[in-house]
């Protein structure tokens, strides 16, 4: 979990751009940015249990949600029951507008200029933050900041993508077990989720590209064939934080053609530190990866035909990202995402590789420590 530590270390960072704005007060409303400023997990999917959490520039903190669960990082937490005997209570955001109106109340909390989060604060949970203000405040939308804020990780943070790479790795290593002739791509991604539980020691999300022969998509219900390449671009979510790595593997003995892609795909890791620095635009990296692909015979009419990698943290992709058309300062504490590839038909169908690396004051650190062998499977 985020530490205590970590949580109050990013609310006074808030509280420094809320002060430089002149705003009185923020209103965090997506369960992510609760987690990241409280420590406290509430559930995104639709319809979730409505959350709030009020951050005064004065310091003051106030959570309204359906858990106090973890001791989360506020002066007070008012909680509802979002369920009666397991049945779920209907219009839960109405139970939790009434409990805003009142908690706003009692603690005599005011505000001119209201921050809040033009991504996720429903219409009706705004009405009840004015009514418990008592009065219409000066909205101002803070979710560049608060993207801003997430791009550097702090070291809570990272133990949670580490932990969270490991278990995505977890997941490759059960998949290579299965992999063969005949197998269904299903039965893959079965075993790969699986392990990633296993290895999280708690159900998690796993998922992603499990199309065998493809360029992606998800797993069909079809078997592999022998000559196929596999490219698995597998997704894991430990505690909210994401993994996004990518591994490519033979289904039979790999042909000269598939080997030879391969390898050199492989080789843009060993160039990566050029890129991945701190003042660096993350468009360099992209252009530079382009270039590279392009120098193998086979590739030099096709290059490289998606993004070549972005950071990652509480949202798979978060800015600084690896795009030629758009990229970003790199920073110490960024967690970046770096995914060569290419693809064509005489390979069936390509090959992509993605490791996570941290950029430190020292250089890099390669989170996703795998191996990186074609080889044959089944």
């Amino acid at each position: 979990m985020l530490s205590k530590e970590g949580c109050k270390a990013r609310q006074v960072r808030l509280i420094a751009r809320l002060s430089e704005a002149n705003i009185d007060a923020a209103i965090i409303s997506h369960p992510k940015e609760v987690y990241y400023f409280t420590g406290v997990i509430v559930p995104e999917e639709f319809p979730g249990p409505p959350v709030l959490l009020w951050l005064g520039a004065d310091g003051v903190s106030l959570l309204i949600a359906h858990t106090d669960q973890g001791e989360p990082c506020v002066d007070a937490c008012v909680t509802f029951a979002p369920s009666v005997g397991s049945t779920v209570t209907p219009n839960l955001r109405e139970v939790a507008s009434g409990l805003i109106v009142e908690a706003l109340q009692a603690r005599g909390l005011k505000a001119g200029r209201l921050g809040w989060q033009g991504e996720s604060l429903p219409k009706r949970l705004g009405m009840a933050v004015e009514q418990g203000i008592g009065g219409i405040p000066e909205w101002i939308a803070i979710d560049p900041v608060l993207a801003d804020l997430q791009e550097v990780k702090d070291p809570d943070e990272i133990e949670l993508l580490r932990k969270v790479v490991q278990v995505d790795l977890a997941a490759y290593a059960a998949a290579e077990e299965v992999i063969a002739p005949g197998i269904n791509e299903l039965e893959v991604l079965a075993a790969a989720q699986k392990g990633a539980h296993l290895a999280a020691g708690e159900k998690v999300f796993h998922d992603g590209d499990y199309q065998c022969g493809e360029m992606g998509g998800f797993a069909r219900d079809r078997k592999i064939e022998a000559g196929e390449l596999y490219v698995i671009d597998a997704w894991s979510v430990y505690r909210n934080y994401w993994a996004d790595l990518c591994r490519t593997f033979a289904v039979g003995e790999p042909s000269e053609v598939q080997q030879s892609i391969f390898e050199h795909v492989k080789g843009f890791h060993d160039q990566v530190g050029e890129y991945l620095q701190p003042g660096k635009d993350g468009s360099e990296c992209a252009v530079a990866m382009d270039a590279y692909i392009r120098e193998h015979p086979k590739l030099a009419d096709v290059g490289l035909v998606h993004h070549a990698g972005h950071n990652v943290g509480l949202r798979a992709h978060q800015m600084p990202d690896l795009n030629k058309e758009r990229g970003g300062t790199l920073r110490v504490g960024n967690v970046i995402s770096v995914e060569p590839g290419a693809y064509i038909p005489e390979a069936r169908a390509g090959v992509r590789l993605e490791n996570m690396y941290l950029i430190t004051e020292d250089g890099l650190e390669n989170l996703s420590s795998y191996p990186m062998e074609l080889g044959a499977h089944g």
